[in-house]
């Protein structure tokens, strides 16, 4: 087998500099990223203008990093066989592109990254996100895009990236040195046609397939040309690798098949639920990413619940639109004569809501291709039928796509929607897209427009395609202020019209979207399990007049309590000035609030305790592990009946900042209070002091650290040797008195009236003898930390009458005793006609034998008595600093150097 010879990318310099590389508009037939609107965290003249301006990071974004980077640090031990792996899980939109980008550029700025995604749209858009932030160096896409003359000349060209999906030439191209892999996850798996599954074939083929795909035989150098291993691998939407441990896409997890030293795993939907039909409609995890020998632990969570208060995502509505069904089972048609009426009865009723809901563009999801054509072919129709009774003066633009159109096709199609336009550039007033599994994660779709919603036509897709549909429509840009409209229809059959939603199989569809939302962040749904009785909020939709099978309101009468139509007239919309917007809109009439925690308790969840009593229980939990409620922001704990990990820090975080503002409710602050939380923020750097404290006693027995310590990038002995000094707790001293007893309730002796040193000595014996060792085993040369504890331990007999009460009471303690009286040295003296030298000596050998230690401070005097019993006051800590200086230069005597190391002076 003849291959060609291409040259290996250049490696001199560096891969994460700048770069400048231009993305210009690809070829017409290539599909390469669609124009987007920022993500969090992406500067708007980064965006128009390229590449060359620095990416600014927002707050979350570099929350992300940093913890990733911490979590990804090489151990003491090094490295282990199966990697560093740990899972970054933030909302989509909140930039988590640049997330990686940043952590490649951090952690491997002149490695081997390896980058994989499910789809190529999203391959595509990610190289060229990349090369825009600023990757410069050689990079090699392993997809079948190489087939594609138009898309291979872009991704050569224009961002400077071969592709390949031949084994031989991933080895050359990328073998060894800098280089960026970006691959699609299908690259994990051998293909016999050698493509990659679009997006509406979905995983399910994929597992179908052996398994020794193009990485794998390239890294095996199976053809004499071998891919040395990764120092990175950025997996993003990684829930596509989690499920069955047999899926191909698993062999990503295993290190030896494919090497790398770190592994992040990125995700928005750590788990997917649905409901196992086997199981009685019981829910069940679709996929998981809760093994942490597998996916690391999570570094960083930012949930939904957070990404739309803090504007990264757009707030949500679910509108419900109850359809009386125009082909219950009952009805003698066919099943696709009854699919059809009903797919008719949607379309209708989601016009007459667009209308009266104000909302102007919708992706509908549908999960066959006929179905998406049928339902946008239908729309001007359905316009038209509405548009006689006066109730629809709008235009109605509507199109549908599928993985089978063209990809210049779809990218015109996705602009009209996008940018308001029909194909001849005119502006539509209404616009519905129809798609069959078309749209993978993380590919942006935005214009001038935008999108104000989804329709869920249809919910028989894949749990994993309606949590991206949710995704999607959550999407804008940081701040817009945009409402998302999650649009659900629900077919009632005559019999269940009026029944408790909990008991009612029609409203599957709500369940399935409310799983999928429960999918980004659980506290969003269990929420609704919470709400106190009484109506929701907002205006029912008069969508049953375009119901085919006639308006209920004709023979239906209102129910005991419930308001009459002219009622409703008299409404509000929204539920009246300043009422809170609702989470879910009726279109039939107001649900009670506790008929929607029984649909969510006993159809979506399983009994857990959530919302805002949730984070105080957090609190207590973490003051009961920790003896502090002063909860630093990167805590968790586990809750709830799976042990799901809790983001306790980041809701103590929005505590202290509501409490800051005053808008923290009176009977909150009492029981936080009543929990030991600390609300001034001032604390809050001292309270994670005091974690990193702990973990230190817990290494080393004991906070009398040396002044160079660091743990986790903290410098602990500086900070500790500072908080000794006086003021050094603070100038407050109610806060400086309530530190010391923090610290002391750590370790009693963190401050000691003598040497830390002596103390740490002190402390390292006394945990070795607890540990079974005798005074008589501790021998000079047994250490522990770098620290000789028998030759300390062998010293203090000789200095018992140098030292304080407190140091002698501990070393009886430990079972040491004085030296006899007789055979006490006497205090050290300087010989008579001794030379200079010999007398600073002699005060070195007196300061070490009392401290333990030769590190004296440059400003030390040392008082020495000859044998006349006159005294000597030497700078000895000028003397020991000369002594190394002049070793340095080679000025001292050979029997000077000798004497010097001897006493320690040169150590």
């Amino acid at each position: 087998m003849t291959t060609p010879s291409p040259t290996r990318g250049t490696t001199s310099s560096p891969t994460w500099a700048p770069s400048g590389v231009s993305t210009s508009t690809p070829p017409p037939s290539a599909s390469p990223p669609e124009p987007r609107t920022l993500r969090e965290g992406e500067d708007e003249h980064v965006e128009k203008t390229g590449t060359n301006e620095p990416v600014e990071l927002r707050r979350r974004q570099k929350e992300a990093v940093d913890a990733a980077v911490f979590a990804l640090e090489t151990p003491p031990g090094g490295i282990p066989a199966t990697g560093l792996r740990t899972q970054v899980i933030a909302a989509p939109g909140s930039g988590k592109t640049l997330v990686a980008y940043e952590m490649a550029r951090r952690l491997e700025p002149r490695g081997r990254v390896l980058v994989l995604v499910p789809t190529l749209n999203l391959l595509t858009q990610t190289v060229a996100k990349w090369r825009e932030y600023g990757m410069r160096g050689p990079a090699v896409a392993v997809c079948s895009l190489d087939r594609d003359p138009k898309m291979r000349a872009y991704l050569a060209d224009e961002l400077d990236v071969r592709c390949t999906t031949n084994p031989i030439r991933l080895a050359m191209w990328a073998g060894d040195g800098p280089a960026t892999v970006f691959a699609t996850y299908d690259s994990l798996v051998a293909r016999p046609s050698g493509d990659e599954a679009t997006e509406d074939e979905g995983e399910e083929a994929a597992e179908e397939r052996a398994v020794a795909g193009v990485l794998e035989r390239a890294l095996a150098g199976a053809f004499g040309q071998r891919l040395d291993g990764f120092g990175l691998a950025i997996v993003d939407e990684a829930h596509r690798t989690a499920g069955l441990a047999t899926k191909p896409w698993a062999i990503i997890h295993d290190n030896q098949r494919i090497p790398a030293d770190r592994r992040l795993y990125m995700t928005a939907t750590p788990r997917i639920w649905t409901a196992d039909a086997d199981s009685g409609g019981v829910e069940a995890l679709v996929a998981s990413m809760d093994d942490e020998t597998v996916f690391g632990k999570p570094c960083f969570t930012f949930p939904l619940g957070q990404a739309i208060e803090e504007g990264v995502l757009a707030s949500f509505e679910i509108d419900v639109l109850e359809i009386r069904d125009p082909a219950p089972p009952a009805d003698e048609a066919s099943l696709e004569e009854r699919r059809g009426a009903r797919l008719g009865a949607i379309r209708a009723a989601t016009l007459a809501h667009m209308e009266t809901a104000g909302i102007v563009s919708l992706l509908s999801f549908h999960s066959r291709t006929q179905e998406a054509l049928s339902f946008a072919r239908g729309l001007p129709d359905a316009a038209d039928e509405l548009r006689a009774t006066g109730r629809f003066p709008g235009e109605v633009w509507g199109e549908w796509l599928c993985g089978l159109h063209p990809a210049a096709h779809q990218r015109a199609v996705l602009g009209q929607i996008a940018n308001g336009v029909d194909a001849e550039g005119h502006k539509t007033e209404f616009r519905i897209l129809c798609t069959c599994r078309l749209l993978g994660e993380g590919t942006d779709i935005t214009g001038r427009c935008g999108l104000d919603g989804v329709l869920f036509a249809d919910i028989r897709s894949s749990p994993v395609d309606i949590v991206q549909a949710v995704g999607r429509a959550l999407r804008q840009k940081p701040h817009e202020g945009k409402v998302a409209r999650l649009v659900v229809p629900v077919l009632l059959g005559p019999e269940e019209e009026g029944r408790d939603m909990a008991a009612t199989a029609a409203f599957e569809p709500l369940v399935t979207v409310l799983r999928a939302l429960r999918s980004f962040d659980p506290r969003e749904v269990e929420q609704l399990a919470l709400r106190p009785a009484g109506r929701s909020s907002g205006t029912p939709e008069d969508v049953l007049a375009a119901d085919p099978a006639g308006d209920p309101r004709e023979t239906d009468t209102p129910t005991e309590g419930e308001p009459a139509d002219e009622d409703h007239a008299q409404e509000e919309p929204n539920g009246g000035e300043g009422a809170e917007l609702a989470l879910l809109h009726f279109s039939r009439r107001p649900r009670e609030a506790d008929e929607i925690a029984r649909l969510v308790r006993t159809r979506v969840l399983r009994p857990e305790s959530t919302a805002w009593l949730t984070g105080l229980e957090a609190v207590r939990a973490f003051a009961t592990a920790h003896g502090h409620a002063g909860v630093p922001y990167t805590a968790t704990v586990d809750l709830g009946d799976h042990a799901i990990a809790y983001p306790v820090g980041q809701w103590a975080a929005e505590q202290r900042r509501a409490w800051r503002a005053g808008d923290l409710a009176d009977w909150r602050t009492e029981l936080l209070a009543e929990a030991g939380f600390v609300f001034d923020p001032r604390d809050q750097s001292f309270t994670e002091f005091l974690d990193l404290c702990a973990l230190y006693y817990a290494e080393h027995h004991t906070l009398a650290a040396p002044r160079d310590a660091v743990l986790a990038g903290v410098a602990i002995g500086e900070r500790l040797h500072q908080a000794r000094k006086p003021g050094g707790l603070g100038k407050k001293s109610a806060r400086a008195e309530a530190r010391r007893e923090w610290l002391e309730a750590i370790d009693p002796d963190w401050d000691p009236t003598w040497s830390p040193t002596w103390q740490r000595h002190c402390a390292k014996a006394r945990w070795l003898i607890s540990q079974g060792a005798t005074l008589a085993e501790l021998q000079p040369g047994v250490s522990l930390g770098g620290d000789d504890i028998g030759a300390w331990l062998a010293e203090q007999p000789a200095i018992w009458h140098t030292l304080e009460e407190g140091q002698q009471q501990r070393l009886v303690e430990l079972g040491v005793q004085p030296a006899p009286a007789a055979a006490l040295p006497a205090a050290p003296a300087v010989p008579a006609g001794a030379t200079r030298w010999e007398t600073n000596l002699a005060a070195a050998r007196q300061f070490k034998a009392r401290e333990g230690h030769l590190r004296v401070p440059r400003g030390h005097t040392e008082t020495v008595t000859d044998v006349d019993g006159g005294e000597h006051r030497i700078r000895l800590g000028v003397f020991r600093s000369n002594t190394r200086s002049h070793h340095k230069r080679q000025k001292l005597t050979p029997a000077q150097t000798r004497e010097a190391h001897d006493v320690g002076l040169l150590t």
